[in-house]
């Protein structure tokens, strides 16, 4: 599935700077490479949470 919703965001990113709508670009860009970046982050503490719990 991620692979999937990194096509759509690089094609889109592809289609704003075709257009000249660079801002366009990058807030889509801003917004994925947040989501990218928090996701592990997220994973991390779930693990160490159920790791605990044992």
């Amino acid at each position: 599935m991620s692979k999937l919703i990194a096509l759509i965001v690089g094609a889109w990113i592809m289609y704003c700077s075709m257009i000249g709508s660079y801002d366009g670009a990058m807030a889509i860009l801003a917004v994925y490479l947040l989501l990218v970046v928090l996701d592990p982050l997220n994973k991390k503490r779930y693990d160490r949470r159920k790791q605990s719990y044992r």
